[in-house]
């Protein structure tokens, strides 16, 4: 039976071909999309930062609330958005009295986080720090992390493209955070502006990054879900020769 383009499913929406998404940057972007994790909702599993952020508009939420500053961004990048729940990492200003903290604040997590999680640190200071390096990102690798995001730098990050992993972060600096202590692990943080929670949704590309609260996961798929076809709909209409008047009412 031939289905109809109502009853495709999101999955199936994103792997189509020109004739459902006639604009072939957007139809790539989302096709490439690597969420890494297969339970997260059809809703957004497969979408992008962009349309996360349409969702929270029709939700009546405002999607800035939940966008990192745009200070932060895509310094290594695997292809495709990268979509899962944050392992969380806080630091603070201080002296390392004891460096057993970064075993219990920074390895053990990592070590410990689920495939297709990120990693999230709040470097509780405005100045700029490698908070990482291509050693650990090596590891969050091999243990099927997706990246990284942090609001401050970070470093290797050449080594680090090359291993793939996704990186978003202020800068680049060759450095580490001397001066700084982590102090906690699967807290709540503030990173980029945005307050997260342990297991709250990272969507992350070249658009930016979006946090997702868990509370919201479930409302914004279907939100999202539906924003995907009514821009499906429009491509279809402006492959067609429609005008933007009449194919995309704002």
């Amino acid at each position: 039976m031939i289905k109809k383009k109502s009853d495709l499913t999101r999955r199936e929406v994103l792997e189509a071909g020109g004739a459902i998404i006639a604009t072939a940057g957007t139809q790539a972007a989302m096709a490439n999309a690597s969420s890494g994790n297969a339970q997260l909702p059809d809703g957004i599993r497969g979408a992008n930062v962009s349309l996360i952020a349409s969702a929270f508009g029709k939700m009546g939420l405002d999607a800035k609330n939940y966008s990192m500053s745009p200070d932060i961004k895509p310094l290594a990048h695997s292809q495709g958005t990268i979509i899962g729940p944050a392992v969380t990492c806080k630091w603070e200003i201080g002296v390392l009295d004891d460096v057993e903290d970064i075993n219990k604040y920074v390895y053990d997590p990592l070590d410990m986080a689920q495939p297709g999680s990120i990693w999230v640190i709040e470097s509780g200071t405005s100045d700029i720090y490698s908070m990482f390096g291509d050693i650990i990102t090596q590891s969050c690798k091999q243990r099927g992390m997706l990246g990284a995001v942090t609001d401050s730098g970070c470093r290797d990050i050449e080594e680090i493209k090359n291993q793939k992993f996704s990186v978003f972060a202020k800068a680049t600096i060759p450095f580490g955070p001397k001066g700084l202590k982590p102090t906690g692990a699967n807290v709540s943080v503030t990173c980029g502006g945005v307050d997260i929670d342990p297991g709250d949704l990272i969507v992350a590309d070249f658009d930016g990054v979006i946090v997702v609260p868990k509370v919201h996961v479930e409302e914004l798929s279907d939100a999202a879900a539906k924003h995907l076809e009514f821009e499906n709909d429009v491509r279809v209409k402006v492959e067609a020769g429609e005008t933007l008047r009449s194919a995309y009412p704002y």
